[in-house]
């Protein structure tokens, strides 16, 4: 199961990287630690379907025989609805050749419909070494509202986006760490200090 307190993994399978997108989708505005157990548990009680196969090919499996949007309610993942179609569209996209997690950029993954610009690179950085990207999520928009930075109440997209990502990248930089590591240590500490899990 992921561990959203020590999230960031540079040597994923083409299994884990599959699942490790999946969790950020589930992830988006909910209780990180919730998402992970969800997923898992949805996972696990379905690797008879998928045994020998990745969480994807269980998806298009799973799409064909069974109604996605109520298995993903069974399980506690929030907006199932939207995020059955993203998982969907996520795994379709890969098996027609237009998605390599390991290369794809936050563009990429923005072109599937329901991941926006913080779980793009929310994947991206904890998933490759050295990425340059950061994940707007609750904390690290309070963490820089804490240091006087303009910030929306919630994920902005577009150029308010891009201007606060660089902000926290400059930040990182300034405190000697890796974008990866100065998310993770934002995201703990703030998840401490509100409730347990913390959202993504």
């Amino acid at each position: 199961m992921i561990d959203p307190e020590k999230v960031t993994n540079y040597n994923q399978s083409e299994r884990d990287l599959e699942e490790f997108i999946l969790f950020w989708v589930c992830a988006a505005g909910k209780n990180g630690r919730t998402a992970a157990r969800c997923l898992d548990k949805m996972l696990t009680e379905h690797a008879a379907f998928y045994q020998n196969n990745t969480p994807f090919r269980w998806i298009l499996q799973a799409h064909a025989l069974f109604d996605l949007p109520q298995v993903l309610k069974h399980y506690g993942i929030g907006c199932y609805t939207i995020k059955s179609k993203t998982f969907f569209e996520l795994a379709k996209a890969k098996f027609k050749g237009e998605l390599n997690l390991r290369t794809c950029t936050p563009s990429d993954l923005e072109s599937i419909y329901g991941v926006g610009p913080k779980t793009s690179r929310c994947f991206i950085l904890h998933s490759r070494k050295d990425a340059q990207v950061a994940g707007l999520d609750t904390h690290m928009l309070k963490h820089l509202k804490s240091l006087g930075y303009d910030v929306p109440k919630n994920t902005p997209t577009g150029k308010k986006y891009l201007t606060l990502e660089k902000a926290v990248l400059t930040l990182a930089r300034e405190a000697g760490m890796s974008p990866a590591s100065y998310d993770l240590k934002i995201w703990n500490e703030y998840s401490i200090k509100s409730t347990p899990g913390g959202n993504r």
